[in-house]
């Protein structure tokens, strides 16, 4: 789940990472009351920062996977040349955002909150099944009977019709 991100920073994290720690207004914040409460207009430009002004700050490192030129921003499209046959031109730009999978880049400034594990009847319930799987070469877990590795070796009478065999 993401929800707006209403700090003088953005979560760029997954991009990059600051050289230096970004400076901090002055204040002490109060709980329950914004970053931006008791500054002056000026004092609240110079704090917040977008997610283009980080971007472009000499103290942010981007990612090197991040691309560079038009060439980079085409080759991590999700344009498969040998999958598809005859492409629109604008086939080769679309991105993995553009599709709504989950990658590095940050579009928004959003914050991702880790999700909430949802408890059934007021305690975690567990789906069973196997926690490892059984070996089929165990003679202990094939069917009983007078045929088993478990029977008495040497000469034993049968049950049906009172032969004698060896087992």
């Amino acid at each position: 789940m993401k929800v707006r991100n209403f700090s003088y920073i953005p979560e760029l994290n997954a991009e990059g990472s600051f050289k230096v720690p970004p400076q901090k207004p002055e204040h002490e914040v109060r709980p329950n009351r914004s970053w931006d409460a008791d500054l002056s207009p000026h004092e609240r430009l110079f704090y917040h920062q977008t997610l283009g002004s980080v971007r472009r700050s000499k103290i942010y490192q981007e990612n090197p996977n991040i691309p560079k030129d038009n060439l980079d921003f085409i080759l991590e499209s999700k344009y498969n040349h040998s999958k598809e046959l005859f492409p629109n031109r604008g086939d080769m730009l679309v991105q993995n955002e553009t599709l709504g999978k989950e990658t590095f880049r940050v579009l928004r400034n959003e914050k991702k909150l880790p999700d909430k594990v949802v408890e059934h009847m007021g305690h975690p319930l567990r789906i069973g099944g196997l926690k490892e799987k059984l070996s089929p070469h165990n003679a202990k877990q094939h069917n009983s009977g007078h045929h088993s590795q478990f029977t008495n070796n040497g000469f034993s009478r049968q049950p049906g019709n009172g032969n004698f065999f060896r087992y």
